[in-house]
């Protein structure tokens, strides 16, 4: 008896000890994450940074490229993106009559609510090809009918927490069948130009937390993403850090493989988080919510703008529009794009609300491994529901909601250390990138969100106004 009380007494400290490694493995900073930023931002760097953005904005107008005469639909219009790119279109010179606004959702953003208002707005649901069909048959104004046609496919369903194969279709009739959708009523409705959003995520490989006693960080626990993926075989399902990523994957494959002279694609991966206006997933929702609970204050990204995006759309487009020209190289490519400067740690992000927000803030650090294991119970219990059905029609058992359904594996997996590689696509169009050109580092980014944040705030003290569509901020998804 004796002996098997110190056999468990060993075997349960030996485990201990191991998941304290575990955990700890967790707050690593690799050497190359280190290098990549190697300094935090100071309270007097963002108070300076924001006074001067304060009186002067950033001006994303200079790197527009010029205003060409073709009619534009934006499918996914009304969100993040794709409300940035109507935005970039309209103060480019294009007129409203020109932009057709393809969404589930209609406009909601109260910087587009009055200038946009002339766009055309059409309500579709791209997991319905008729649904689509019907929004691009729409005839368009005398006045634009006749110009060549550029469709610009932003809208997604963003599932980070979900990596079963067993509930794949949830992602994939939106991303994946939803953008075929999208690309064949563009090439019947006579479009010559196709662009559509992916991710840089889409090259995350999945790590492996539960490291070896010898270990002192996961496996993969940094990566450096860039497109050579794309040139590789498709990888198998468990190589994607989650459903969506493997979803964005296969959209590309089938946009880029659409290329050909007369019906030019191709697709722009953000890297990665993108952030820019109050429903973004990162920024925004801590800033909408007064905090947030993290384990990675100290993990090294490169963030993204979404108008440093949108204006990758525009300036790919412009690489594409000389169809007078031979096919450039860019064409039936994806290409990687993130802010200028280097990549920042999320402490750099909490710390910019906490000095600069008007609203409080709070983001409370926690404990990595607890959260990894609550999880995994969350998985299983929503993996159970998806293979019993029967649990939830006759029990009444249901998925959890909010944040709780987001706490899943998947969304450890894309919390690393990821230096974004966007190299390719700021080379010249004459040599096989989009040349692009952003505007802004991601200090800059912030603090121009913060200035923005801040003033709303004011706006809708003074007036009592201000309430945000319930449709562009849901937690399972947020439109692109």
């Amino acid at each position: 008896m004796a002996t098997m009380w110190l056999s468990l007494a060993v075997t349960t400290a030996i485990v201990a000890v191991w998941l304290y490694r575990v955990n700890r493995a967790f707050r690593a900073v690799p050497e190359e994450a280190a290098r990549a930023s190697p300094r935090r931002w100071t309270k007097n760097e963002l108070r300076e940074t924001y006074e001067r953005l304060k009186k002067k904005p950033l001006d994303f107008t200079k790197n527009i490229p010029p205003r060409l005469d073709r009619r534009y639909i934006v499918v996914g219009g009304s969100g993040l993106v794709g409300g940035d790119l109507v935005l970039q279109l309209l103060r480019r010179g294009q007129t409203p009559e020109s932009i057709r606004i393809v969404d589930f959702v209609p406009l909601n953003r109260s910087d587009m609510l009055n200038v946009a208002a002339g766009c055309d707005y059409v309500k579709a649901d791209i997991a319905s090809r008729s649904s689509v069909e019907e929004a691009f048959s729409k005839p368009w104004p005398k006045s634009v009918a006749e110009n060549p046609l550029t469709v610009f496919h932003i809208a997604a369903l963003v599932r980070p927490q979900e990596r079963s194969p067993l509930i794949y279709d949830r992602i994939s009739r939106i991303n994946r069948d939803g953008a075929v959708n999208v690309m064949e009523a563009a090439r019947a409705a006579g479009a010559d130009i196709f662009i559509a959003t992916s991710s840089a995520s889409v090259g995350i490989v999945p790590p492996n937390f539960w490291i070896w006693p010898w270990q002192s960080t996961p496996d993969r626990y940094l990566q450096v993403v860039t497109e050579k993926d794309f040139d590789a075989p498709l990888r198998a399902p468990h190589l994607f850090f989650s459903n969506y990523a493997r979803s964005k994957a296969e959209m590309e494959r089938a946009v880029c493989g659409a290329n050909q002279e007369g019906f030019r694609t191709g697709t722009i991966r953000p890297g990665n988080p993108i952030y820019g206006q109050k429903t973004d997933p990162v920024l925004g929702i801590c800033l909408r919510q007064g905090g947030s609970a993290s384990w990675i204050p100290h993990v090294v990204q490169n963030w993204v703008n979404s108008r440093n995006v949108s204006l990758a759309h525009l300036q790919f487009e412009a690489a594409l529009a000389k169809t007078d020209q031979p096919m450039p190289r860019c064409a039936g490519r994806t290409f990687i794009v993130t802010d200028l400067g280097p990549p920042i740690t999320f402490a750099d992000a909490y710390a910019a609300m906490a000095e600069l927000s008007v609203t409080p803030t709070s983001v409370t650090i926690v404990q990595a491994l607890p959260l990894l294991l609550m999880a995994h119970i969350v998985e299983a219990w929503c993996l159970l529901l998806a293979r019993f059905p029967f649990l939830t029609k006759w029990l009444g058992w249901r998925e959890p909601s909010g944040q709780v359904h987001f706490l899943q594996p998947s969304v450890f997996s894309v919390s690393i250390h990821t230096i974004v590689d966007d190299s390719l696509a700021r080379k010249p169009v004459e040599q096989g990138g989009i040349g692009y050109k952003g505007v802004c580092t991601t200090l800059e980014g912030v603090c121009q969100q913060l200035v923005e944040w801040n003033m709303e705030q004011e706006h809708e003290r003074i007036t009592g106004q201000g309430k945000l569509g319930k449709a562009a901020m849901t937690v399972k998804g947020v439109a692109a």
